[in-house]
């Protein structure tokens, strides 16, 4: 009876061992899954904040042209015809350039929202946010102090300054 009672003793130490082991590896291989998935989040964030800088970047050039392409029309037809009234051109060139000015806002609520590379983008756009604030042809319609507008590019401007 005793001897039975040892084995069993025994028995339950050598299983109490082998649970203990069980727990151990599953622990291991449940710690080596979060980290894979972890990085595997991690990567598809990078991968979403690539985008959207890619995103930013055709914004931006697109809304550049548009900005460049009708300027020069309107300035060729102010030259053909310098009496006639533009006034309406005059009104949508400010409208293209407006979007154009947007774009840079809206890269720099990302920006300022943490929801972009902050080193990659001060790299990529710093000298084009300081030239798109300076522009004396922007600066009284789109920066003036007492009409204050386009708040995040002025406050990534002042940061990059």
């Amino acid at each position: 009876m005793c001897f039975i009672a040892f084995q069993l003793e025994h028995a339950s130490i050598i299983i109490s061992i082998l649970a203990l082991f069980v727990s151990i590896i599953d622990r291991l291989a449940n710690n080596h899954n979060n980290k894979t998935t972890m990085a595997k989040a991690e990567e598809a964030i990078k991968i979403s904040q690539g985008a959207i800088e890619i995103e930013i970047r055709n914004s931006i050039s697109s809304a550049r042209t548009k900005v460049n392409d009708f300027g020069l029309e309107y300035q060729k037809t102010q030259n053909e015809n310098p009496k006639k009234d533009l006034s309406y051109q005059k009104k949508f060139f400010y409208s293209i350039v407006e979007d154009f000015i947007n774009q840079y806002d809206r890269a720099c609520m990302l920006y300022l929202d943490n929801k972009i590379d902050k080193d990659r983008f001060r790299k990529e756009y710093k000298n084009e946010i300081i030239n798109v604030v300076e522009n004396k042809s922007y600066k009284k319609k789109y920066f003036n102090p007492d009409k204050p507008r386009f708040e995040s590019l002025i406050s990534v401007y002042q940061e990059l300054k």
